[in-house]
């Protein structure tokens, strides 16, 4: 399949963008101090909004890429892995709610779920890195930030496809 010159532009500035948050992100403090690691991921923004305006492909590229962007400019091997375990369980989860539920479920219910999701997705990667199960003891605490966090998420996805439409910008 071929792709557009604007397509893989606007592809290229969603990845550009996702990375840089992504960083940025990283440099700041948890939510909840008590629970190393807590942050609202922001670089989902840009995986879930190409799922939403490119397709199922497009929204992966962003995340994947971002995965492996984001651990080259200071992370670590194994903060790839969580990255990319979270990453894949959250954007197929929402792939699949998108193009099953998209008129009985809600941007900000795609979004909260895809963040309850991506946290599972680490835990479990957790579990395999260390060899134990103990690490869901701290799965209560993440799942309750995965809800607002996940409405942030999404209310930030849902402004910028409803100002790309009014602007005529979308793709899709």
């Amino acid at each position: 399949m071929k792709m557009s010159v604007k397509k893989l532009s606007f592809l290229a500035m969603l990845i550009a963008m996702a990375s840089a948050v992504h960083y940025l992100e990283g440099l700041l403090p948890p939510i909840l101090p008590s629970v190393p690691g807590t942050k609202i991921g922001l670089a989902n923004i840009f995986s879930l909004f190409a799922l939403c305006a490119m397709g199922v492909g497009e929204g992966f590229t962003v995340m994947v890429v971002r995965c492996f962007v984001g651990t080259l400019l200071g992370g670590s091997v194994t903060g790839l892995i969580y990255a990319i375990s979270g990453g894949t369980l959250s954007c197929t989860i929402m792939a699949v709610l998108l193009k099953v539920f998209h008129h009985k479920l809600s941007l900000y219910g795609v979004s909260t779920a895809g963040a309850f999701l991506h946290n599972l997705g680490q835990m479990l990667a957790a579990c395999l890195v260390m060899g134990n199960g103990y690490v869901f003891y701290y799965f209560p605490y993440l799942a309750l930030i995965s809800i607002p966090a996940g409405l942030l998420t999404g209310l930030c996805t849902d402004f910028c496809i409803k100002s790309l439409k009014r602007g005529g910008f979308l793709l899709k």
